[in-house]
């Protein structure tokens, strides 16, 4: 998605559909004074509304509302109707705007199928030269496979995703929704490119969140078996050049990782996550959403990480805190507790 406007390649449009009928499929209703026939064929993140679009509003910002752009719907709260509706804006009332927006969403695009052709291999994709295939590889319309890849067997390379030169997939992989640079390394049984978790909590059933944007990958990058790359929800999920995943890593939506990132297994980044250049997870390191993980920071294994890590600092722990006040947590809790520091003898304390 650029600019709140959804990849062709990926996403078919279902819309336009009227306010009034998206307020219904929404289990929400109209503002007053809302243009019941307007159109909407598309859905917009908050921070890049625009006409035609569909988003969503779950608070106002103190103050009055800023110019938005004219023809935009939003899904608002109701402590919000009075100010759309002096302020001239096409608004939804919902009691909860991101299931509502949830909902509604689903009617204007869905993903495309990996592939539509009775082909193994769509017509419409281009090889490049000096490929390889095994048995079993379906690749969708469109879809672009650098020269000298190499793809395992049972993979599904979906509608418009891209793939530079010199890949090597192992067998049972699925890619959707990604663009992908040259020298990249994928084990067997990952995926890019799904929907992330986005689950919006109602009193009745939860809203699974659609999610309308992309992965893009850097050069030089590997990734493990049975790893997971989730496509953004609002624009693309990003892993930097040369960045390495251990097996079972998960990176979320909307997150976005540095160049030349290490994550060893069990590696869990939280959606809109940002990790800077260099950042190194241990193992079982798992990072709360919306953190910032600075240059060079690294993560001691089985780390929990509440909190943004300064660039070039070494954090570890359950809350994770500074590596040296770690430390002396654990010999403050054996000091107290009688347990002394573990002898030569492996498994054994002295």
């Amino acid at each position: 998605m650029t600019n709140g406007v959804l990849d062709p390649r990926f996403f078919e449009k279902l819309g336009p559909v009227s306010l009034q009928s998206l307020a219904e499929l929404a289990g929400a209703r109209p503002a007053s004074g809302a243009p019941l026939s307007l159109p909407v064929e598309g859905v917009a993140p908050l921070s890049a509304p625009r006409a035609g679009a569909l988003t969503y509003i779950e608070r106002l910002p103190p103050g009055p509302l800023p110019q938005l752009p004219e023809g935009a719907v939003f899904v608002i709260p109701p402590s919000a109707e009075a100010a759309a509706v002096e302020a001239g804006v096409a608004a939804i009332v919902a009691d909860q705007p991101r299931p509502a927006f949830g909902r509604a969403a689903k009617h204007l695009f869905r993903l495309r199928p990996p592939t539509t052709s009775e082909e193994w291999i769509d017509p419409t994709a281009e090889i490049g030269e000096g490929c390889s295939f095994g048995p079993g590889v379906a690749i969708g319309a469109g879809a672009k496979i650098g020269a000298g890849s190499r793809i395992g067997p049972n993979c599904v390379i979906g509608t418009g995703v891209t793939i530079g030169p010199r890949a090597t997939i192992g067998g049972n992989c699925t890619i959707i929704c990604a663009d992908i640079g040259s020298d990249f390394d994928m084990h067997s049984g990952s995926v890019i490119g799904e929907a992330g978790f986005g689950i919006a909590q109602t009193p009745s059933d939860p809203v699974e969140m659609p999610h309308f944007g992309s992965v893009r990958i850097g050069d030089g990058v590997r990734i493990g078996a049975v790893c997971g790359v989730d496509r953004g929800m609002f624009g693309p999920t990003v892993i930097g050049n040369h960045c390495k995943f251990d097996n079972l890593c998960h990176v979320a939506h909307n997150a976005v990782l540095g160049d030349g990132c290490i994550l060893a297994a069990y590696g869990a980044v939280s959606g809109s996550t940002i990790l800077g250049k260099n950042v190194v997870f241990g193992g079982r390191v798992a990072v709360l959403d919306h953190a910032v993980i600075g240059d060079d920071a690294v993560l001691a294994s089985g780390s929990n990480v509440l909190a943004d890590v300064p660039a070039g600092e070494t954090w570890g722990g359950v809350p994770a805190i500074p590596h040296k006040q770690h430390l002396k947590q654990i010999a403050w809790i054996r000091m107290k507790s009688g347990v002394k520091r573990r002898s030569s003898k492996r498994g054994k304390d002295t």
